[in-house]
């Protein structure tokens, strides 16, 4: 059986229970980027996912036969939003490098913003984006802040709007939080010396770095 979107994977039989916030789409974490080119990573991986699953297939032989894999998949999307893994259509979302589940495609919210959906489920398959909307409700920041850009190295080297700031300078144009609060409500700062919430929003700059 074949999809004009994307080609149906194999019946996926999960060993254990997934928890998502919803049953057809994972948000996705951004890990880090990358200090010279500039290049996101983001976790898209359905949460408390096994490490190992179990593959329902058919053999050529038209045996059913189960095999052990890693849940894990990886994918690079490039500038035009096409993602691939190891050269098989992975999804359409943002340029960069990406972590997901076996049996979901990469793809984006209605404001664009990187997720996972369920094989068979969202845009790739005729459905719907998930409404970004929905989960703004339990995010507390409402105030929109501007583009900012971040490699790190001696210094935390930011653009804001495409201009570049000193670092001492940062406050005067992102707040500052603190990170155990943003990691209590789900978010993360990983990405040096920014915060974001778990809808990878950005809130600004973690307090560790400036006293």
């Amino acid at each position: 059986m074949k999809r004009s979107a994307l080609v149906l994977l194999p019946f996926l039989m999960i060993l254990g229970s997934a928890a998502q916030a919803q049953d057809d789409v994972a948000a996705c974490t951004l890990i880090r980027i990358d200090q010279y080119y500039g290049l996101k990573e983001w976790d898209c991986r359905v949460p408390n996912t096994p490490v190992r699953i179990s593959n329902v297939y058919t053999d050529q032989q038209g045996q059913q036969r189960v095999e052990s894999i890693s849940s894990q998949q990886n994918a690079m999307c490039d500038d035009q939003g096409v993602c691939s893994n190891s050269g098989n259509f992975a999804g359409n979302a943002p340029a960069g490098s990406y972590h997901y589940t076996f049996g979901w495609y990469l793809g984006t919210d209605t404001q664009g913003n990187p997720v996972s959906y369920k094989s068979g489920t969202g845009p790739g398959f005729g459905g719907k984006h998930f409404a970004a909307a929905e989960a703004a409700k339990d995010t507390k920041s409402v105030k929109t802040l501007p583009d900012v850009v971040c490699m790190p190295t001696a210094s935390f080297n930011c653009s804001i709007d495409d201009k570049e700031i000193e670092d001492e300078d940062l406050p005067k144009y992102l707040p500052v939080v603190i990170e155990q609060d943003v990691k209590s409500a789900g978010g993360s700062c990983q990405s040096v010396p920014l915060c974001f919430d778990k809808r990878m929003k950005l809130l600004g700059l973690n307090k560790k770095y400036f006293k």
